[in-house]
């Protein structure tokens, strides 16, 4: 944070030089998105920063890619962004950068296909699961979340060996989303209440589910 303060000048505004260097300004406004609550300078330094950024873009960029980029950054800051859904729209700006390494690039893209193979196995594996509950038939008040609850789930478990992770915890939040819309749209309150006796029950019989 102490490092942060150094780039205010005299003044307490921030020094101009920071407003020409384009890229640093960039990284300058992910890396205050990491502040914790009481770091007031790192509020000063996103307000600064932001406002900066959107006053110089699109018209005083020539790099059409960073011009992307700094569209991109505005609109989904990187610490907001799904780490994955991050690395596919990084390899784009990457890609279109004149200086970038053609070998480092390529290991990027192999790197995110063969993660992407592995997306799709889990996808698969648990699309089947979710048709031989026969959701349709058995809950057709209950909304079909597959895709979100586990594109949500590949936010919190995004590297690659957490497998299991991921399609354990698909699971339970479809089944959660089932069990919220029986307690919305399906069921009367007598209903609702006993439905809520039997899982107290079960919890209390199998407390390591809690």
């Amino acid at each position: 944070v102490d490092g942060f303060r150094k780039l205010k000048g005299s003044e307490g505004k921030f020094k101009e030089w920071l407003a020409k260097d384009e890229k640093g300004l960039l990284s300058l406004y992910e890396a205050a998105h990491m502040a914790f609550n009481g770091e007031d300078i790192l509020d000063e330094v996103l307000s600064f920063a932001t406002k900066t950024l959107e006053s110089i873009f699109p018209n005083k960029i020539t790099n059409p890619s960073f011009q992307k980029q700094i569209d991109f950054a505005l609109r989904v800051p990187a610490w907001k962004c799904v780490p994955r859904s991050l690395a596919r729209h990084s390899i784009d700006f990457y890609s279109t950068d004149s200086f970038h390494h053609e070998k480092l690039l390529a290991f990027a893209k192999l790197d995110f296909n063969i993660v992407q193979k592995f997306h799709q196995q889990e996808l698969y594996e648990v699309s089947n699961w979710w048709r031989s509950i026969d959701v349709a038939t058995k809950f057709p008040y209950a909304r079909d979340r597959l895709m979100e609850s586990y594109y949500c789930v590949n936010s919190m478990y995004f590297e690659p060996k957490y497998r299991s992770g991921r399609i354990i915890a698909t699971k339970i939040f479809l089944m959660l989303a089932i069990l919220d819309d029986t307690y919305d749209n399906f069921a009367t309150y007598e209903e609702a209440h006993a439905l809520t006796e039997a899982i107290e029950r079960f919890l209390l019989h199998n407390p390591y589910m809690c």
